[in-house]
């Protein structure tokens, strides 16, 4: 898989304005709609909430971050299963294609490569494969990560040295979806939230990020031109909302590694 499939756009918000966290939502919300009707389109609301537990799992001097590798575990309690995710990032497209992320069992995974947004207009290509499991998969040393995911191998760490979780720390995490974008001559976009708190889905959320993307089209085997126009223009108002964008702020992978340290 060479060909960028998937394009997302990330907005990292003020978290102060989230305290409540379902006023402030129908806000962003209202100015979500507020700016897609200025693009010649409308918006179909969604309010569902996903919740989530979160962490990343690293040696103790962060060798796979080193090499470009997020390893990252996901409990998803609508699924009531477990999503681990091996993801390589980097802003060179070639390291990115070059990348090796696939799973020892391949009718289980999900493989993406996709173009990450970033303010101003700013490209991150990642190269991921996740899989599911119904029980917390043991991460105890890369021996164990390389039995899930063989590409880790080539980056001969000792196959006994210890895993653990990143800091410590498990985020508990709210997903809303917040609405579909539609700018009439395109696919709608997916459009939600999320956010980061430390102890139950209350008070100041450490993180708060929005998020929309769009997929290749395959029946045009490209991606849709007025989608890709849309999301561009809509991304760059974003941008100007007084606030609600937070330009100083930190991703949650990051948050992860370097927020408690």
């Amino acid at each position: 898989m060479n060909r960028i499939t998937s394009r997302e756009y990330k907005l990292i918000l003020n978290a102060t304005r989230f305290l409540d966290r379902e006023t402030a939502s129908n806000a962003f919300q209202d100015v979500i709609g507020f700016l897609t009707e200025r693009l010649g389109g409308d918006i179909d609301r969604q309010d569902k909430e996903e919740a989530r537990e979160t962490s990343y799992v690293d040696t103790e001097d962060f060798r796979l971050r080193a090499a470009g590798y997020a390893l990252r575990c996901r409990y998803e309690e609508d699924e009531d299963d477990y999503k681990l995710t091996l993801k390589f990032r980097s802003a060179d497209l070639i390291l990115a294609e070059d990348a090796s992320v696939e799973t020892a069992d391949a009718r289980r995974s999900r493989m993406k490569f996709e173009e990450d947004l970033m303010p101003p207009f700013r490209s991150v290509f990642s190269r991921s494969s996740a899989i599911r499991f119904k029980k917390q998969p043991k991460l105890a040393t890369i021996d164990d990560a390389v039995e899930i995911f063989p590409a880790l191998e080539k980056l001969e760490i000792h196959r006994k040295t210890r895993l653990g979780t990143v800091n410590a720390f498990t985020a508990t995490e709210i997903f809303r979806k917040l609405c579909k974008v539609d700018f009439k001559k395109a696919e709608p976009i997916k459009l939600g939230l999320s956010f980061w708190y430390p102890d139950g889905p209350t008070g100041w959320p450490l993180i708060a990020e929005c998020a929309f993307d769009f997929e290749w089209d395959g029946r045009k085997k490209g991606f849709d031109l007025d989608q890709v126009r849309g999301a561009n223009e809509l991304f760059r108002l974003l941008q100007k909302q007084p606030g609600w964008f937070d330009p100083a702020a930190t991703t949650k992978t990051r948050y992860a590694y370097e927020g408690m340290r």
